[in-house]
């Protein structure tokens, strides 16, 4: 048995595993969608119908600046794997 196969593998990056469009019930929960400066970076703050704001990162080739209203309906959601882990992340594409 390979030695390197059972050793957990570091520095891997996060690769794409699905995309995807927002599903009619999710744009029926969103009132408004801006780009905003976040703590790690730029992410979109979902404006909820219930009051609420949620936010998801955007990915790092996504073209929006600060202050763009985003077209949800243009928008994909890119969900992120790193190999070895189970661990999955959502970043917007735009």
């Amino acid at each position: 048995m390979n030695i390197f196969a059972t050793l957990k593998a570091y520095a891997n990056s996060f690769k794409p595993v699905n995309t995807r469009d927002f599903t009619q019930e999710e744009l029926n929960l969103v009132s408004d969608a801006k780009v905003v400066l976040s703590q790690y970076g730029l992410s979109v703050c979902f404006f909820m119908t219930d009051g609420c704001q949620k936010y998801i990162p955007l990915s790092r080739d996504s073209v929006a600046c600060e202050g763009d209203t985003v077209d949800l309906k243009k928008a994909k959601i890119l969900t992120l794997k790193k190999e070895g882990s189970d661990e999955k992340i959502d970043r917007i594409e735009i």
